[in-house]
């Protein structure tokens, strides 16, 4: 078995991440890793508790963990049914 064959080993970029969770749009990504503050009402939306941290960043790409994204996808689906 190689080591690319490993779930846990595998980083995957945020493009890969977007489609494990449903096909997502960047700044929807960018809302689950950071919250957000609406402008017009001052509302403070806070980061998805269980959306996994980027496990690299390598010149400014952020990486995860494939098993950390598709344990919360699983999870999301599982809540959301």
């Amino acid at each position: 078995m190689s080591a690319n064959s490993n779930p846990i080993d595998t980083l995957i970029p945020a493009p890969a991440v977007r489609a494990i969770c449903g096909g997502i749009g960047h700044t929807t990504l960018h809302r689950w890793l950071n919250g957000e503050t609406d402008p017009r009402t001052g509302k403070t939306t806070p980061p998805v508790a269980d959306f996994p941290k980027p496990a690299r960043v390598i010149n400014t790409r952020r990486y995860w963990s494939r098993a950390e994204v598709e344990r919360f996808a699983a999870g999301r689906r599982v809540d959301a049914a």
